[in-house]
C-alpha cells in the first residue's frame, strides 16, 4: 500500500484550499450545446456571450481561454517570463457509493507564484456534477496545480463528503506521469473515509482536461504505473 504520500495529501485536504474557493455557483444552462450563447456561472465571471462545447453530459462546457499571467521574480538574478496558462477545465468519471456520472469542473488562473519556476495558481473556479441525467452544482469545487512537480488535484464537496481526484502512481523525483486518476474521500471533519488512491487503487477515475479546441480524450481507462515509482518496485 502507498504510504508515503498519504497522510500528508489527508493533511491539505482537511484545510481550506487557496487554489480555488468558489462554491460552484447555479446550474449551467444545459440546453445549449451546439454553440449558442448560454450564461453560466464560473466563479464571477460574466459568461452570456459565451460558446458552449456540445457534449452527451448536460454540461455548459466552455471552449478554454488562455491568459497571460505575470510572475514577479524574487530576485534579479533569477527572471522568471510570464506564463501563458489556459483555462484548466476537466471532466472527471465519477463513481462512489452507488452513484455513477460525470464531474466537470472550470478553473481560471488569476495568479503566479514562483518556487524556482513560475506556477499557475487557480483561485476562481466551479464545478458540476451529472448524476442520472441532472446536472448540479458542487460546493467548494478547486484545482491545485501541484508545485513544480505539477502533481495537481482536482477538488470538491459532494453530500457532504470531500472527494479529490489525485494521483495513485508517482514516478521519478515524485512526479505525476498522467492526469489525476482516482479518488480519496474525506469527511466533513477532514477525516478520511477511504483512499481509493493506493496500489490497490480501489476508487478509479478517469479525468480529462479539456483542450483549448474544446476536445478532450477518451474515458477509457489507460492508468500505467509511471516509470521509477517506488511502490511498485
Amino acid at each position: 500500500m502507498k504510504s508515503t504520500l498519504r497522510p500528508f495529501a489527508a493533511l491539505l485536504v482537511a484545510l481550506p484550499l487557496a487554489a480555488c474557493g468558489d462554491d460552484g455557483g447555479s446550474t449551467p444552462d444545459a440546453t445549449d450545446t451546439g454553440g449558442a450563447d448560454t450564461v453560466a456561472d464560473t466563479g464571477g465571471a460574466d459568461t452570456s456571450d459565451e460558446d458552449t462545447v456540445a457534449n452527451d453530459y448536460g454540461f455548459a462546457i466552455r471552449y478554454p481561454a488562455t491568459h497571460t499571467i505575470p510572475c514577479a521574480s524574487p530576485s534579479p538574478e533569477l527572471p522568471i517570463d510570464d506564463l501563458e496558462q489556459p483555462d484548466a477545465d476537466w471532466l472527471c468519471t465519477f463513481a462512489y457509493g452507488g452513484a455513477s456520472g460525470m464531474v466537470y469542473l472550470r478553473a481560471t488562473p488569476t495568479g503566479c507564484v514562483v518556487s524556482l519556476t513560475g506556477n499557475p495558481v487557480f483561485d476562481q473556479c466551479a464545478g458540476w456534477i451529472a448524476l442520472d441525467g441532472t446536472v448540479s452544482p458542487l460546493a467548494d469545487a478547486g484545482y491545485d496545480w501541484g508545485g513544480n512537480h505539477h502533481n495537481d488535484t482536482i477538488t470538491f464537496t459532494w453530500d457532504g463528503k470531500r472527494f479529490t481526484f489525485d494521483h495513485s502512481s508517482l514516478g521519478w523525483g515524485w512526479r505525476a506521469c498522467q492526469e489525476p486518476d482516482c479518488l480519496v474521500v474525506h469527511d466533513a471533519t477532514g477525516a478520511l473515509v477511504e483512499d481509493g488512491c493506493t496500489m490497490e487503487r480501489t476508487l478509479p477515475a478517469v479525468c480529462r482536461l479539456i483542450g483549448t479546441d474544446g476536445t478532450w480524450g477518451s474515458f477509457e481507462d489507460t492508468f500505467a504505473v509511471c516509470d521509477g515509482d517506488p511502490n511498485y518496485e
